[in-house]
């Protein structure tokens, strides 16, 4: 079964004295070092409360525990000939653009036709491993399915690890582009909220948790239209569906979000069919900037063909208001 990318809960049935790292890695059959980088990553909470330190060992029979299993690093699937969009490649690390509707990596009944695979094709990672076991290369960052935009992907561990750490000390500019319903009262500001699982919906994040790990997103208004605005949104933390729980709770979901409340109906018929063509959430990772071994990087791409077909209509329909 693979567990990568899902959150598992389980109670305890007897008592425990054994560090938090040794004993999820044995209920879930896990190696210790990916349980660590989890727990370290504010992934495990007991009772609702979040637990950080590895050694923790006071377990009491009943606790409940709340894990979430974040996709391995390492670049380890099978090979597949999938086009990919790279904006930029060296030596150290790649940049993809990712089109919506490609997984990043294999798992929950997704074996193959991910980015993952294409990119193990694209470096030909399995003839390295093969020329050298310790050979490490991996994905830094993750962004959804429907969500298109920019990753990059380290091709050696000293690359790799120099990343990571700079994601986990929020040390990387992350810049996105959405389109959500209505018009904004402040033309910008910061939304800082808890951010854990839905109680009511397990495939959701809500931040109405009691113990939930810190979200806190900035948004400014670019563009506003008849039913929608367009927005530039920064990221200070990173956490799972972050944007759009923050687009829901602000009460503005990003057009063509099933799962927080962004899938409506406009008075315009167009502009309905125009979102079901796409299809997905109108959301775009555009800018990704960091600084590595010294030097200074930044990438943008612009929104994809979908987002700007609807956004140019979006103009035209409320030009024609005016």
């Amino acid at each position: 079964m693979d567990i990568y990318g899902c959150d598992i809960t389980f109670s305890l049935l007897s008592d425990e004295n054994t560090r938090a790292d040794t004993l999820i890695a044995s209920i879930l059959g896990l190696s210790r070092a990916s349980v660590q980088r989890n727990i370290r990553n504010e992934n495990l909470s007991v009772n609702g409360k979040i637990v950080t330190k590895c050694s923790f060992s006071k377990f009491s029979k009943g606790d409940v525990f709340e894990f979430e299993v974040e996709a391995p690093e390492q670049l380890s699937a099978e090979p597949e000939d999938i086009p990919l969009d790279i904006v930029f490649e060296n030596d150290d690390f790649i940049i993809v653009n990712k089109p919506a509707g490609l997984l990043v990596h294999p798992g929950n009944g997704h074996p193959k036709g991910t980015l993952l695979n294409g990119l193990v094709n694209h470096l030909n990672l399995q003839d390295k491993s093969k020329e050298n076991p310790d050979f490490r290369a991996g994905l830094v960052h993750r962004i959804d399915k429907d969500t298109s935009g920019l990753l990059v992907v380290a091709k050696t561990e000293k690359t790799l690890t120099e990343l990571q750490e700079k994601f986990s000390r929020h040390d990387i500019v992350r810049e996105y582009t959405c389109t959500v319903w209505g018009k904004l009262k402040e033309a910008k500001g910061t939304i800082e909220t808890f951010h854990g699982r839905d109680p009511k919906n397990r495939l959701r994040f809500s931040p109405n948790v009691k113990n939930g790990r810190k979200a806190v997103t900035h948004y400014e208004v670019i563009e506003e239209f008849k039913y929608a605005s367009l927005l530039k949104i920064t990221l200070e933390t990173g956490r799972t569906h972050q944007i759009r729980m923050h687009m829901n709770y602000l009460g503005h979901p990003i057009l063509n979000d099933e799962l927080y409340g962004g899938l409506r109906k406009s008075p315009d018929a167009l502009l309905n069919k125009l979102l079901a063509a796409s299809g997905r959430q109108l959301l775009h990772a555009g800018t990704l900037g960091f600084t590595l071994s010294g030097k200074e990087f930044l990438f943008k791409t612009p929104i994809p063909e979908d987002m700007k077909t609807i956004k140019e209509y979006l103009e035209n329909i409320s030009f024609k208001q005016v």
